[in-house]
């Protein structure tokens, strides 16, 4: 059987503190040596509530999997799109931000 994962916004639930919706790409039976998480941020928001970000102690990969926005790492910012992916270092500030005034969604990936 072809077991397919996608985003579902129906399915996804609030995550850093209710700015962004979040779900599990991977099914628990697939035990992946990482952590993961679908991050979703609706049209003009931005994850977090604010410009600072958070940071992580560990590496983390986000993969855009549709729409575009602004990555933020500590005091730079570029613009992302479908398909980019953003290495970003451990303990850097980061954050998404969507100005776009579309759904963005991308694939969060780190290592605990």
């Amino acid at each position: 059987m072809i077991k397919i994962n996608r985003f579902e916004k129906e399915q996804a639930y609030p995550v850093h503190a209710g700015t962004i919706l979040g779900m599990k790409a991977f099914s628990e039976q697939m035990k992946p040596p990482f952590e993961h998480l679908y991050g979703h941020l609706e049209s003009n928001g931005i994850m977090d509530g604010s410009r600072r970000g958070h940071s992580h102690a560990t590496q983390e990969i986000y993969i855009v999997m549709r729409g575009e926005g602004i990555m933020i790492l500590d005091d730079e910012e570029a613009p992302v799109k479908t398909g980019d992916v953003v290495e970003i270092p451990a303990n850097a500030s980061h954050t998404m931000e969507n100005r776009s005034g579309k759904p963005l969604t991308w694939l969060a990936i780190w290592w605990s």
